[in-house]
């Protein structure tokens, strides 16, 4: 299985936040007709990513580098620690959490995206840079007592008509409310800990909901959370391991029925 690199850091101090309103809709749309398939793409060194695909990489726990056709690159739940070879030009931070965030932001990260209002609001992102567009649904409204709070968000990325859902700490079901704001999601980045988050048994079910073409594991490597949750969805979903911590795809490589893809990476 995956082997998830070791993470120890800390850090503090403040930066910038990127917020607008976000419309009711999302950008992306099905396409019917096509042939899918997924066809991972082998390549040495740095290569640009080809027209209508994209790339992703996992770079540990619930870090990925999503990189666009016009050479956006995104990070999500950027903690200071885990870092990819390149500097990103978009970060998006999940939670309030030394494994999913931090105060202290590399220098030339253009735009930092938090998943909650440092204010004590509803986080509202709603970003374009070139041939990307990163928005968020804000999720954890409530905390123990009911009082509103914020306390975390799912982040959606827009490239290539492809809709990458990173579901991020989210700790409840998702209502048709939720399914409506994400709209239609090719990719999700999904949280299989069972303990940290939510339990399998909830995963199942949010995912079940959202039915993705394509589920990409993250958050997972302690207490035998690949084994626990790699035994329960075999009974719901194909389940492969890729071999390398990358794969380059376009909606056309989609699977016609979800498939579960674990990469390695975080070594």
């Amino acid at each position: 299985m995956p082997t998830i690199r070791a993470f120890f850091a800390w850090t503090a101090a403040a930066m910038l936040s990127v917020a607008t309103t976000v419309p009711a809709e999302a950008a992306c749309y099905p396409m019917a007709g096509i042939e899918p398939r997924i066809v991972p793409v082998s390549f040495s060194g740095i290569a640009a990513v080809p027209r209508n695909h994209v790339r992703i990489d996992f770079v540990g726990h619930a870090s990925f580098e999503i990189e666009s056709p016009a050479g956006v690159r995104i990070l999500t739940d950027y903690n200071g620690y885990l870092r990819p070879a390149r500097l990103p030009h978009i970060v998006t931070m999940n939670t309030q959490s030394r494994t999913h965030s931090t105060d202290v932001v590399e220098e030339g990260i253009k735009y930092v995206l938090r998943g909650w209002d440092e204010k004590g609001g509803i986080a509202r992102h709603n970003l374009r840079l070139k041939d990307v567009r990163v928005r968020n649904v804000a999720t954890n409204l409530q905390d123990w007592s009911g009082r509103l709070s914020n306390g975390s968000s799912m982040f959606v990325f827009e490239i290539s008509d492809l809709c990458i859902a990173h579901l991020g700490h989210l700790r409840h079901v998702l209502t048709p409310e939720f399914l409506a704001e994400l709209g239609r999601i090719d990719i999700v980045l999904a949280p299989i800990d069972g303990m940290w988050t939510m339990s399998h048994e909830e995963l199942f079910e949010v995912l079940g909901k959202i039915k993705p073409p394509l589920i990409i594991p993250m958050h997972f490597g302690s207490m035998g959370g690949v084994e626990a949750f790699t035994a329960k969805a075999r009974k719901l979903w194909p389940v492969r391991q890729h071999l390398e911590s990358w794969i380059q795809l376009s909606f056309r490589d989609l699977p016609h029925r979800t498939e579960i893809l674990f990469l390695q990476g975080g070594n």
